[in-house]
């Protein structure tokens, strides 16, 4: 689970998503605003995942019931930062938005996590408005920075390279030259 702010604009950001996050991401994201709708307008109870444990279950006493993801890390960083207020709630619909038509654009379909997009334009009810508040890092501590921005580009370079492609797309340029950094 993470949210990867490679630039500021939600739609250049996407773009610069690599193709397994483009594929990847869209369903985080979704989870991540779902778990909102379902922790902050939800009525909590006990039920059981699939193997029969019990969990911490958030039920809606509406339609988004049937159409949201079930809730999930709700503890995580990002889980946290999503839930805290309306700006950082609709920062993340954006970008999740954006990583929906990136996919189209790549791979000429559309994304089965596009489903609850429709729900999800609407914030929580129960969401504290408010201004974005910085995304937190979720990465190891050597790529962490004072930029939230240059530091998921440092974590790309240097932990996501491994499978970094763009289809359709041209590599980012920060992307092309950190990586020949790293490897002289």
């Amino acid at each position: 689970m993470n949210i990867f702010e490679l630039h500021e604009n939600p739609g250049v950001c996407a773009e610069m998503h690599c193709d397994k996050h483009i594929v990847k991401m869209p369903i985080e994201y979704a989870q991540l605003l779902s778990t909102a709708h379902r922790v902050l307008d939800g009525t909590e109870y006990i039920g059981e995942t699939k193997t029969g444990r019990k969990a911490k279950r958030w039920r809606l006493d509406d339609d988004r019931e049937d159409v949201l993801y079930k809730a999930s890390h709700v503890k995580h960083p990002d889980g946290i930062w999503v839930r805290q207020t309306s700006g950082n709630y609709y920062k993340l619909f954006f970008l999740y938005m954006a990583t929906l038509a990136e996919f189209k654009y790549r791979y000429g379909k559309i994304h089965g996590a596009s489903k609850p997009s429709l729900w999800l334009q609407r914030c929580p009810q129960n969401i504290p408005h408010g201004q974005v508040t910085e995304l937190p890092q979720c990465m190891p501590e050597d790529c962490k920075t004072e930029n939230v921005i240059d530091a998921y580009k440092k974590y790309y370079i240097n932990y996501k390279n491994e499978f970094a492609t763009w289809k359709n797309r041209e590599v980012p340029i920060w992307y092309d030259k950190g990586y020949k950094e790293l490897r002289s």
